[in-house]
């Protein structure tokens, strides 16, 4: 299949240095042939300008102050800390246009349709050791914008490139280097500055080091199955993202993973998401939050 246009990108590749990056500011560019390839062979890409940062810094910023619940303080997983609002309303157009200009990445390196998960305004805090964002054997990549200017001692995203690949993974995981700190390993640190855009493999070993509080913006993209065993397993993959017991500390209300704003937008990702039953697992880890939330303020 021919490869989608995307637009004000510039790829970047393993070893080029950001500050040295030729940048083409919303010029029409083909992700081609070779940038597939090397990200199907590294776990990576990075795309440079590719978005005007500014809106989308100051839609988190709100998005965090009016968005976030006082009383819960910072999610963790495992050693991870970190706070996060879905943005895919209406509240927050930066958002959804990112979302929407980033689905023709995904498309390009996974080879076909896609369906996206919720896009989110995401703060880290403090180190996150070496780990996978996907245990599932389901094609998927996650589209990452940082809003600071982040380099190898500030808390750049740090990645084992190849190591998406089972072999390697394998390897990695005998060497018990699953939740190791970000040192604690050779790998590549991608410097990055408010507009890039970095495609990552969600099966790839990442890590980060020396940041206080990082801005992100984040969404992720799965092939759109074909065959019902195909579906099973992506409605497992979603389930993971949307767990019933899970709190994520934000107002389910302002913030829904898939309100109205999406659900009558006309994407064409939005039935297929109802047929798998995504919208269910929303709102039942949605309605089990708001009444947390209820049992709490009375």
């Amino acid at each position: 299949m021919s490869s989608p246009k995307l637009q004000g990108t510039t790829p970047q590749h393993v070893g080029e240095n950001a500050v040295d990056c030729a940048f083409a500011v919303r010029t029409p560019l083909v992700l081609r042939a070779e940038d597939v390839a090397r990200f199907q062979t590294f776990g990576f890409l990075v795309l440079r300008r590719f978005f005007e940062p500014a809106p989308l810094a100051d839609e988190i910023d709100r998005v965090m102050n009016d968005g976030l619940l006082s009383s819960h303080g910072l999610t963790r997983s495992g050693q991870i800390h970190f706070q996060y609002v879905p943005m895919m309303t209406s509240r927050t157009p930066a958002s959804l246009s990112l979302l929407d200009r980033t689905e023709a990445i995904a498309v390009a390196v996974l080879g076909g349709a896609v369906l996206p998960t919720r896009a989110k305004g995401v703060r880290y805090f403090g180190n996150s050791p070496w780990h996978v964002d996907s245990e599932l054997p389901v094609p998927s990549i996650g589209i990452l914008a940082y809003l600071g200017q982040l380099a190898p001692e500030n808390g750049a995203l740090m990645v084992l490139p190849g190591s998406h690949r089972p072999e390697f993974s394998n390897a990695i995981r005998e060497y018990g280097g699953f939740d190791l700190a970000a040192s604690a390993m050779p790998s590549h640190a991608i410097r990055t500055e408010p507009g890039d855009v970095i495609a990552i493999d969600e099966h790839l070993f990442h890590a980060s080091t020396g940041g206080i509080v990082r801005r992100q913006w984040r969404t992720d993209f799965v092939v759109d199955p074909i065959g019902r065993e195909a579906e099973a397993q992506t409605e497992r993959y979603y389930a993971g993202i949307l767990p019933p017991d899970w709190d994520g500390g934000y107002d389910v209300d302002r913030y829904p993973s898939y309100g109205l704003d999406w659900r009558q937008s006309g994407r064409p990702a939005v039935a297929r998401l109802e047929s798998l039953g995504v919208y269910e697992l929303a709102g039942r880890q949605e309605e089990i939050a708001r009444s947390r939330w209820r049992r709490e303020v009375l």
